[in-house]
């Protein structure tokens, strides 16, 4: 029995991945709010949103991610900012990404796996932002067009 205890303890940790461990899982988790708890800062922005930040131990590989959010309907609502990821936007380009144009210049929209419905836009040099349709539905209605399917 007492052999048999090391070799159960190392089938159990290989069996047990890290929640989030695939970058498209951590965006996600990161977005719904499973990291929320270790947030360096968090807001109420006022109409029922909300606001988390990490900059000391971002929740992925990046210098600092910014989560805004519907109260109401997180899993739907949210807009996520990253800045400065040691990760490019192809690497989550697994999803059926579709080249759209936006007010603020290119973006791509995934349109099958995780990121269903999910636009990814270019903020900056080293930054990029990641939005739902309901988010654009309330908060950036400019970038609505980009939702609408492929001709």
């Amino acid at each position: 029995m007492r052999a048999s205890l090391p070799l159960l303890l190392c089938v159990g940790l290989v069996g047990c991945q890290q929640r989030g461990s695939d970058l498209t899982g951590q965006v996600l988790f990161t977005a719904n709010g499973t990291f929320d708890a270790q947030a360096d800062l968090r807001r109420r922005e006022g109409k029922g949103m909300r606001s988390v930040e990490w900059r000391s131990k971002p929740p992925l590989p990046a210098s600092a991610v910014r989560v805004v959010y519907d109260s109401d309907a997180r899993p739907l609502a949210w807009q996520m900012t990253v800045e400065r990821p040691t990760f490019t936007p192809t690497d989550l380009r697994g999803s059926g990404p579709r080249p759209v144009d936006t007010p603020r210049g290119h973006a791509t929209l995934f349109t099958q796996g995780r990121l269903n419905g999910v636009l990814l836009v270019r903020s900056g040099p080293q930054e990029f932002t990641l939005l739902t349709r309901a988010y654009a539905e309330q908060h950036d209605p400019a970038a609505l067009p980009a939702f609408r399917p492929a001709p």
